[in-house]
């Protein structure tokens, strides 16, 4: 009983936020039912004076930078992963202990110097700034390497070899599937990190063609815009939640299942 007490409660704290999302978005209150379907349509004129020229194009360069740096962020982190677990090399051990000391130094310190290198090379206002530091995501690589060390097996890579695969397909058709509950998992830690990533974006994009979602809503919301800003910010995040989780799930019972 004790369990079950703390995992409901545990499920109302966590779902209590989108329950009061959903219900300012509706305008549902208990004594009036029928609200919403006056507050509905309203909704939608909302959305469409939401999804201005200048919202639109927010909404666009922080779907393109979100979707690349998490594209980049979990192919590049699998394949240092790989590369430290699957391959005999000299400094391997002294260069997985890097990444992780990478780990310790705070976010703050690497963004200031950053952001001094961005404007020594005239790179402002450059959405490609924001995406290409995500090859490079240290605590990426340590949670995918200690995937591979749990879960994988050379073996398979061994027979791959005899059967002709190159480096690069046995990783892209033999690996990267098996690393799917990982990938899935730090995929979602990037999606939800980029996307509502204010700090940079505020100081690099200046242009307001090149805002990202974040920094449009912060402006709405500063005018008094609150209820859509706050649904279109939100709901593609559970989406690609919804759309991952399946796999993450999947990588629980593959672990139960060999413990």
């Amino acid at each position: 009983m004790i369990v079950y007490g703390i995992s409901i409660g545990l499920a109302l704290l966590t779902l209590y936020p989108f329950v009061m999302m959903l219900v300012d978005f509706t305008g549902f209150q208990p004594d009036n039912p029928a609200r919403v379907l006056k507050i509905i349509p309203r909704r939608g004129k909302e959305f469409l004076k939401f999804f201005t020229s200048r919202n639109a194009i927010g909404f666009i360069n922080s779907v393109i930078v979100t979707a690349c740096s998490t594209i980049l962020n979990v192919y590049f982190s699998a394949m240092t992963a790989y590369s430290i677990t699957a391959y005999k090399w000299k400094l391997r051990k002294a260069f997985g202990n890097v990444i992780v000391a990478l780990m310790m130094i705070p976010t703050i310190v690497a963004e200031a110097g950053f952001v001094d290198l961005v404007y020594k090379f005239n790179l402002v206002n450059h959405l490609i700034v924001l995406i290409l530091p995500a090859i490079a995501t240290p605590i990426s690589v340590v949670f995918m390497r200690l995937y591979l060390e749990s879960s994988f097996s050379m073996e398979m890579v061994y027979s791959a070899r005899i059967d002709g695969a190159g480096e690069f397909r046995i990783f892209n058709q033999i690996v990267l599937p098996i690393m799917k509950p990982a990938i899935a998992t730090q995929a979602i830690f990037a999606v939800t990190s980029t996307w509502y990533e204010t700090g940079l974006p505020s100081v690099i994009l200046l242009q307001e063609k090149k805002q990202t979602l974040p920094i449009v809503m912060i402006l709405n919301t500063a005018m008094g815009e609150r209820t859509i800003p706050i649904f279109v910010s939100t709901v593609p995040v559970v989406i690609v939640f919804l759309l991952l989780a399946r796999h993450i799930v999947e990588g629980v019972q593959l672990g139960s299942v060999k413990l």
